[in-house]
């Protein structure tokens, strides 16, 4: 009976037009090798056959810990994973990076192009296999990537099918610390104080959600055309792991964590690459 779910998942979550998923301009990237994919080690990281772990850029797969891990596998981290393997298994893949090629693990950080020219990020992106995730150093082809899990999305496909994926209202109880979450709501107040801004979504900044920018990733937002300054009443979505300091507070390491809603559902954009 399991796997049965888990195929029916996997098919729901591939089975949709190819020409859907968005294409990459790899022009402004570093061609950095190629790899023939052995074993997928979660939804977003797979192990080559010369022992390289690679990394999918600017996504980000439901953790799987499996049995004997620290903790509790995220709802379709293992459906997520198969996928992946599904779609690359024995393939000879093209990478390309940006910015450093390695992460801290030392694992290589880069897109990947199938041989039949599918960008593999931006089809699992629209599968619903993944979370859009950037990095501020990675940004190319993100605003396509976040156009593609908008469709994913407004399809419940994948991972999206899961309430306790959603996102949750920056007002509301459903902002978790210790979580990786998606989080809307309207900046109440932006400010600067001392070196850091601050994105407060409530009038009480000791006890409600406040997203907070350090002042050493200020030049990525710069770069962006992006003023965090602007923020304040505007309906926002942001996107990371939530802590606690005087109430629950996400840090944002770059503006592509960032989404800035308009008032209609169904027109959202990311700030500019």
């Amino acid at each position: 009976m399991q796997n049965s779910l888990i195929a029916a998942l996997l098919f729901l979550a591939l089975a949709r037009p190819l020409w859907a998923a968005p294409a990459l301009d790899t022009a402004a990237l570093d061609p950095c090798g190629d790899a023939v994919a052995e074993a997928a080690l979660d939804g977003a990281r797979f192990r080559a056959t010369d022992g390289r772990i690679i990394r999918l850029a600017l996504v980000k797969a439901p953790e799987l810990w499996g049995a004997d891990g620290t903790y509790r596998n995220w709802p379709y981290a293992t459906e997520a994973r198969d996928a992946l393997m599904a779609r690359l298994k024995g393939q000879a893949l093209t990478l390309f990076c940006e910015g450093p090629k390695t992460d801290r693990q030392g694992d290589i950080v880069a897109h990947v192009m199938l041989p039949d020219g599918v960008w593999l990020q931006g089809d699992l992106a629209e599968a619903g296999t993944v979370f859009v995730f950037p990095r501020p150093t990675r940004r190319t082809g993100l605003a396509d990537l976040y156009a593609a899990e908008a469709v994913a999305r407004a399809a419940r496909r994948g991972l999206w099918a899961f309430d306790n994926l959603q996102p949750v209202d920056a007002t509301g109880k459903g902002v978790r610390t210790g979580w990786f979450q998606l989080v809307e709501g309207t900046v109440v107040k932006a400010e600067r104080v001392g070196v850091t801004v601050f994105l407060n979504f409530g009038d009480d900044w000791r006890s409600d959600f406040t997203a907070e920018i350090p002042v050493n990733t200020l030049r990525y937002y710069e770069k962006a055309g992006l003023d965090p300054l602007s923020l304040a009443g505007r309906r926002i979505e942001v996107r990371g792991w939530i802590d606690f300091k005087a109430g629950p507070r996400l840090l944002l390491q770059g503006p592509g964590q960032i989404r800035i809603l308009d008032d209609t559902a169904d027109k959202e954009k990311a700030p500019a690459s």
